[in-house]
């Protein structure tokens, strides 16, 4: 059986909503450098403009997404009349290739791009979605299409071991000092307060490394886009490039999140770059987490990247609101 067979055995094999109806399904396939890339196209009947392209995360996935929240996403909004891709990049579910991971995906989105607007010629412009990895990926790349004019990222990866350090000492270690039973428990030899000093200390020899490093750097050190690079200061570089409109989805209860909010907060070059889009929107469902895997949380996605979308100027407000999230301002922008 072909790959593409594949993609329509699962067209078929999957419920639809019945508010999706209006709106076909198409697999296709693609080249991308010699090798054959795999996609699902929800076109609906009436397109309103833009489209969305959605970006797999995580590692070895395929284009239905985490708990098949790509499928979903594509399908509510499609019934709104927004068209939507979701593919696989190279090294991925069915797409031939190499597995390149996130930092290495341009010439994948320009492809996939290139055949999102073959088959809905309708579409005036493209908005890049991604979580997690494909946020990043999102960030490094957008500027680089003259087609995309928005991108929606939630909860970008920024891990390294100086902002995941950080984050636990903020977020997890500042609470427990003001916790008694935590100092109850160290006077009772209860708790071995060893790795904390040895995360305390590693984290300080950390940032004083960085700041040595970056008293030497040359101006512009980070200017080449680079594969091999390292992917935060491409991310930054990224940002600094867009012009386009930006949603920011973040989750709650998520750490990568808060990495995310923090290394912002405390890098002037980060705050700088994330004031060259024309427009930046954020929303924070405070009760998901990293994957949206509540149906809460994903109804509260659908409904706030449609609204999105259709605007991406107006306030996500209250009538946006469901699954108990709430907005927030961009942190530190």
């Amino acid at each position: 059986m072909s790959h593409l067979s594949h993609a329509v055995k699962e067209l078929e094999a999957a419920p639809v909503n019945e508010a999706a109806t209006a709106t076909r399904e198409i697999p296709i396939s693609f080249d991308c450098e010699g090798s054959e890339l795999f996609a699902m196209v929800h076109a609906p009947a009436e397109v309103r403009g833009r489209g969305l392209v959605l970006i797999v995360a995580g590692g070895p996935q395929y284009r239905s997404g985490v708990g098949r929240l790509h499928v979903q996403v594509a399908r509510g909004l499609a019934s709104q009349g927004i068209p939507v891709l979701r593919f696989d990049h190279r090294g991925v579910g069915d797409s031939e290739g190499h597995f390149r991971d996130f930092e290495d995906m341009r010439a994948d989105l320009a492809a996939a791009i290139r055949a999102f607007r073959q088959q809905v010629p309708a579409m005036r412009e493209v908005v890049l979605w991604g979580g997690c990895n494909a946020a990043s990926a999102v960030m490094i790349n957008a500027w680089a299409y003259p087609e995309v004019t928005g991108i929606a990222v939630s909860n970008p990866w920024v891990h390294t071991t100086e902002t995941g350090d950080a984050v636990v000492i903020k977020h997890h270690f500042s609470k427990r000092m003001r916790d008694l039973d935590f100092w109850l428990k160290v006077l009772r030899l209860q708790y071995n307060p060893l790795p904390a000093l040895g995360l305390l200390l590693r984290s300080g020899m950390t940032r004083l490394r960085g700041a040595l490093a970056s008293r030497g750097a040359p101006a512009g050190a980070d200017e080449q886009d680079d594969p091999s690079r390292p992917f935060i200061p491409r991310m930054r570089r990224g940002m600094s490039l867009f012009r386009g409109d930006m949603l920011l989805l973040m989750s709650g209860r998520s750490m990568v999140s808060k990495e995310f909010d923090d290394l912002v907060a405390n890098d002037p070059a980060w705050q700088q770059a994330m004031r060259t889009p024309r427009h930046i929107n954020r929303y924070d469902i405070v009760e998901s987490d990293q994957t949206h895997s509540s149906m809460a949380s994903r109804e509260s996605l659908v409904t706030v990247l449609s609204a999105w979308m259709r605007d991406p100027t107006a306030p996500l407000g209250a009538s946006a609101q469901t699954g108990g999230a709430s907005s927030a301002p961009v942190a530190a922008a």
